[in-house]
Formats: structure tokens, sequence, C-alpha cells
């Protein structure tokens, strides 16, 4: 196909931002959701930074303090986004949320530009489900291409949708290959780093349990009211206030880690992890995670790390003290973490050809 499709890009975060961090080498590019290999194979990418009127961001913010029952996305950057159609082939949503009233003109055919919109949770979730179900089958008819992070929210996509006309499949997001330094020797402790859904207290209680060291990088909470139980090898981080840690220094903690912990609250509806889970297939260390039903990756069956279940401090006290007396066996699950990225699956180039053959789908199909 020709390169000059145009791609308006919608996101939850400011994508024009992190995209000069990751010219900065400030951070990873498997964040920009394959915009910038885009950009390289030759699409005229333009992010939607969400600038509108003021009337459409007061009805925004109005209806964020309602109960409501119609999900409507990211009214303030649809708003834009429609006003910049004129500017684009194809609308891209790398958080599929963004766009859903998009989507219902496009059901309704008052919009033909094509959607495509990623989808990282369960996209029928929280109180009054059932009553979003008619509006939620309009979204799926109304986006084009709808892919997931997971089999489980490509499934569920594909009830909403059409019989027999599946809109979903699941993509792998996997890591900036280059970025990364690599695990030198078994290191020492295991860290545990993370913002979203993070269960810090049964991860610190386990290692006090097992007597081994650990190392806790994330934002303070309730959790850090039993400080006083974890023990003295339990080392806690948290940034201060309206700031974060940034990767460079965090890439540091990873290198000398012997494991990476993954420790999550029970969400059964929710994606959580997954960024945690790249790095540490990145940097070539060994996972241990909570299960979390939107995780497609086996770290068991590929020999790469040990699941825990959500809340069982002995479970985790049990993996914890497997890998700080098995470092040989830690290394080479590290080596296998790492060589998933060096294949041609897990990594950010492979998820970004998997969004270029489904532009190019729907620039095809647009212009027949």
């Amino acid at each position: 196909m020709a390169r000059s499709v145009r791609v308006l890009v919608l996101n939850n975060y400011p994508l024009d931002s992190v995209w000069e961090e990751v010219r900065r080498g400030q951070k990873p590019d498997h964040h920009l959701y394959g915009i910038h290999h885009l950009a390289a194979m030759g699409y005229d990418i333009r992010v939607v930074d969400g600038a509108t009127s003021r009337r459409v961001a007061t009805l925004a913010r109005w209806l964020q303090r309602l109960p409501n029952p119609v999900p409507l996305g990211a009214l303030a950057r649809q708003s834009a986004a429609w006003q910049a159609l004129r500017e684009g082939d194809v609308v891209y949503a790398p958080c599929g949320d963004e766009l859903t009233s998009l989507a219902y003109l496009r059901a309704l055919g008052l919009l033909r530009t094509p959607l495509l919109a990623l989808q990282h949770h369960a996209l029928n979730r929280g109180r009054l489900a059932r009553l979003r179900e008619p509006l939620l089958r309009l979204m799926v008819r109304g986006v084009d291409a709808f892919p997931a992070l997971s089999l489980r929210a490509a499934n569920e996509i594909n009830r909403y949708g059409p019989p027999g006309q599946p809109k979903s499949v699941a993509l792998a997001w996997g890591p900036d290959a280059q970025y990364y330094p690599r695990a030198q020797g078994p290191g020492q402790g295991v860290l545990a780093a993370g913002r979203t859904g993070r269960d810090f207290l049964s991860f610190a209680l386990a290692a006090t349990q097992a007597g081994v060291a650990a190392h806790i990088i994330g934002l303070p909470g309730p959790w850090l009211a039993a400080r006083s139980r974890f023990s003295a090898r339990v080392r806690v981080q948290t940034p201060a206030a309206g700031q974060v840690f940034g990767y460079p220094e965090m890439m540091a903690a990873h290198l000398s880690a012997r494991a990476i912990a993954i420790p999550l609250e029970a969400s059964p509806d929710s994606l959580a992890g997954l960024t945690s889970l790249v790095d540490a297939l990145a940097i070539g260390r060994p996972v241990i995670m909570t299960r979390n039903p939107f995780i497609d990756l086996d770290i068991e069956a590929l020999g790469i790390g040990r699941w825990v279940a959500p809340g069982d401090v002995a479970g985790w006290a049990e993996a914890l003290r497997w890998f700080d007396r098995n470092p040989e066996a830690s290394l080479a699950m590290g080596a296998r973490a790492r060589a998933l990225v060096d294949g041609p699956t897990w990594n950010s180039l492979a998820f970004a050809q998997r969004i270029d053959a489904l532009l190019a789908g729907l620039s095809r199909a647009a212009s027949s």
C-alpha cells in the first residue's frame, strides 16, 4: 500500500511528550504503542492533543461527576479528533476507551473514517454492566478493527460483535528490545516496582516470613501502615509528592535484583502488571507474579517465572525462598525471558508490524 496514510492518534496520556522522552533515551519505545515505528514505515502520524472548545470541556467535566451508565470515552479528545477528521484517513486509539463516542457515530453511519482501537481491560466492567450491553454492541459494530492485549479481552469483544465476523485478535505487547541493558550475574534479592493494582503488603509480609532481601518501589498507600511488621531486609522507596521514578534509575534496581516480583490485587476485570512483566523480560530477569486473567504469557510453562495466587502470602514466601536458594536456575530463567524479546513476537517492533497490517487492511477497505 502507499505509505501516505494519515493516522489520527488518540490516547489517554500525551504521546507527543512520551515520544520526546523516547528520543532522549529516557523511556523505552513500547510506551508509544507503535506510532514511531509506523512513522518510520511512512505513515503520517498526527497525535490529537485533546484541545477543544470550552463548552465540550465543561460538558466532559460535568459528565465525569455523574453515575452515567452510558460509556462515552474521552469527549475532549474525541471532539478534537472530530474537528481534525479532514486531516486523517484512520483514527487509532492505543487505549480503546478513548473513542467510544466516535464508534457510536461510525456504527450509525455518521462517521466515514475507519477506527482502530486497542483494548486493555474487560470491555464491560463495573456497576451497571447489564445496562451497558446494547451500547457496547453498538460500539463494537462501529470499530473497524478492535485488537486487544489479551485473548480474554479479544474474546469478549468478539462476543459483542456480529456473529461469525470477529473484529478482535490478541496482540503481544513486547518491549523496546534495544533500550534495556542486559542483566549480568544472578543478582541479589527481589524487586517489586509498579503503580496500578499492586499488593505490596502481601509481598512485604512474605519477604519478612521468608527472611529474604526485598526492595519495593511504589506509590504510598494503605499498605505502608503495616511497615512496622516488615523485616529490616525489606527496603521501601516511595517518590516525593508529585514525582515519579524514571526509567534510568529504575533500571539500576532491576539489574541488581535476582528476580522481579509483580504482586497484584485480585482483578477479574482489569489488566495489571504488564508493563512490569515487559521490563523484566527485556532486562533478562525471572518473574514471580500474581495471576491476572489478562496476562497471556504463561511464565511457568515458558520456564521464566512462578505464579502466585492473589493474596497468598505463604505462596509468595515459598517462591521467594526458592529464588533465594537457586541463583543459577534463576539466571537461566532470566536468559530464557530475554530470548523471548529477541524472538519474532515479544518486542515493540513486532507489535507495530501487526498494527501496520491492521491499518493496511483498513486503508484498502476504505479505498475500495
